[in-house]
């Protein structure tokens, strides 16, 4: 029986006419509607399947999309027998091109590489490509201390200072691989490099880092600002209190204020101001004490906050800008490194003819677009082979990524993109979310587009999760998730509602179970037995949940009781928390193989009966 759609899933599936961003929160089906949107267009418009591009985020997932789109393929053939087309799209499933950027690119590079003077027959290092770089950086290291430049020799004052030179290394390494995800890495390089000068600059605020720590400050400011504001209306609750807290809190608010407007004016005029708490006049015979606590408790971490507001923006501009004049040969020095070791490592990889993933994609990059950014005939001749190009998790792609989407897609034009920046996990593989978040910020909603634009749908529902868990999971960050912490605010548009039916009964409420250790001294100094005994705790609960026979769906819409097997959503924790599970688990006779595991529907569930959150330090 066919699933209904939700009107959002419905207009992913039919809406046509430009560019295509689904924002689809966690449980909303998000790989279901990319599937059936492949399917509506290959049945209803009778577009041939090969001429669809689909990229995903790994080889595993892009092999469970294909065999996931050969059932639905099969099931309609089943119920069209007869139909020529379909029987056409399944023999041409194995040549459709459903992969990961990396495979498409090396098939492009394979193809058209010849154009940038690259072998056919490269071959890709992967493994070897980490002692390959050291074993490069290492001979860029012995010329440059043969001929010791001054930019050189301030890097080594500033890195060494008579030690080995391993913590350099390291250093060019880092900068050489993140700088990989911006479509020119040496441009960027050059960028910064011009960044360093700072003639006729005489506030700090004035370059990108003073900027950017005063930008912060403005906001932590206005933060704590109605902080205070809010600890003042708390006070009026109470005739006591605001006579005796109202004068201290107002003025620390007002002078949160003041700081957030210096901080818009420039460095010097943040420095200028300090943050006062005056002491509270004595408060006798209080009724509501719990507005008293409050009051107490947020002023306290206000504290906090300004000590350490006022001791990031500290300094003057004229000192500042002369530490930094004193720095900035080393910084040149590093950008003269790293750039000497990039084209090392080129030419490195030339001789050998091996390229590494990065190198596909800049490749592609330069098959693909022009130095205006432009389409090029690669470009346009590849481009015309596709109806549709889709991209699944685009809030873990990059710019270089992006670049070769939107060069292939004309533009954009025929580029659908799904994912959810709140589930963008990946920076340290060089995952940008802004570039998710820009186009979410500027397409219009999918009902206001005109022919051409480009538009957005929002898939809020969670198919998969209580109502419970959805309540706790928007309580937590409405809280504490913004542009700040997150990349966005959290807003009732990205916030889950419940979409799924589950049994009704008791029991379900999300908890929070936090485990003090603070009093033990041994175990706050010792963190993997603060693990196992968290573990253990957890077991615990597990095991009572099993004893009681604990309801969860069946998935036809009834329950049965809580199974071994169904606790296997541990086993997707990294190998030593598994390990802590399974030791504490076994403690409590609960015992199950990696190869058991029950359906979504279980594990979500338990997670509706069991909600734990580990607190570290």
């Amino acid at each position: 029986m066919a699933v209904k759609r939700t009107p959002e899933q419905e207009a992913v599936v039919k809406n046509r006419g430009g560019a295509l961003l689904v924002s689809a929160a966690a449980g909303s089906g998000k790989t279901r509607v990319l599937v059936e949107r492949l399917l509506d267009r290959i049945i209803n418009e009778e577009k041939d399947i090969d001429r669809f591009l689909i990229i995903t985020f790994t080889r595993a997932a892009a092999e469970e999309l294909r065999s996931r789109i050969r059932e639905e393929l099969t099931e309609a053939l089943r119920k069209d027998p007869e139909n020529a087309h379909l029987r056409r799209q399944l023999a041409r499933l194995h040549q459709t091109q459903i992969s990961t950027i990396h495979a498409f690119c090396a098939v492009l590079v394979r193809q058209f590489g010849h154009i940038l003077d690259i072998p056919t027959d490269f071959a890709l290092c992967e493994e070897e490509s980490a002692v390959l770089m050291l074993r490069t950086l290492d001979r860029v290291l012995e010329a440059r201390y043969e001929d010791v430049t001054p930019g050189f020799a301030a890097l080594l004052d500033v890195l060494t200072a008579g030690r080995d030179d391993s913590w350099l290394t390291e250093i060019v390494l880092d900068v050489f691989r993140k700088i990989q995800s911006d479509e020119d890495p040496i441009a960027w390089l050059e960028q910064q490099r011009t960044a360093l000068n700072l003639e006729g600059i005489r506030d700090i605020g004035q370059t990108r880092w003073g900027e950017l720590l005063l930008e912060d400050a403005a906001r932590t400011a206005a933060y704590w600002a109605g902080q205070m504001e809010k600890t003042v209306e708390l006070a009026r609750q109470d005739e006591i209190l605001e006579r005796a807290y109202s004068d201290s809190l107002s003025r620390t608010e007002a002078q949160f204020r003041a700081y957030e407007k210096a901080a818009g004016e420039g460095w010097d005029a943040a420095t200028g101001l300090t943050i006062d708490f005056p002491k509270f006049k004595p408060a006798r015979g209080v009724q509501d004490t719990d507005a008293q606590e409050r009051i107490k408790a947020i002023r306290e971490r206000c504290k906090k906050a300004a000590n350490t507001l006022t001791e990031t923006i500290s300094g003057t501009s004229r000192d500042l800008l002369s530490d930094l004049a004193l720095v900035a040969p080393a910084m040149d020095g590093l950008i003269d490194l790293v750039e000497d070791f990039s084209a090392a490592y080129s030419a490195e990889k030339a001789r050998r003819s091996l390229l590494d993933f990065s190198d596909l994609e800049h490749f592609a990059v330069k098959l693909l677009a022009g130095d205006d950014g432009a389409p090029t005939e690669v470009a346009r001749q590849w481009g015309r082979r596709y109806t549709e190009i889709m991209v699944d998790e685009y809030q873990d792609t990059n710019k270089v990524q992006n670049a070769i989407f939107s060069a292939l897609s004309d533009g954009g034009r025929n580029l659908f993109m799904v994912g959810d920046v709140k589930q963008s996990i990946y920076r340290f593989r060089l995952a940008d979310p802004t570039i998710f978040l820009d186009h979410y910020n500027h397409y219009k909603a999918y009902t206001e587009a005109a022919e051409g634009e480009p538009r957005k749908i929002t898939m809020s529902q969670n198919f998969r999760s209580r109502p419970q868990v959805l309540e706790a999971a928007n309580d937590l960050f409405r809280t504490i998730m913004s542009r700040e912490l997150g990349e966005m605010d959290y807003t009732d548009d990205q916030a889950l509602y419940p979409g799924g039916s589950f049994p009704e009964g008791e029991g379900y409420e999300t908890e929070l179970h936090v485990l003090d250790f603070s009093e033990d001294p041994a175990l706050t100094e010792d963190k993997q037995e603060r693990n196992f005994l968290e573990a253990r705790y957890t077991a615990r609960q597990i095991a009572a949940l099993l004893e009681s026979g604990f309801p969860v769906s069946d998935g036809a819409g009834g329950t049965r009781p809580l199974r071994p097997d169904d606790i296997a959503i541990l086993l997707r924790s990294p190998g030593p928390v598994r390990h802590w599970y399974t030791m504490a688990l076994e403690e409590q006779g609960v015992n199950w193989s990696a190869e058991e595991g029950g359906d979504f529907f279980d594990t979500t569930e338990i997670a509706s009966a069991l909600a734990w959150l580990q607190i570290i330090d």
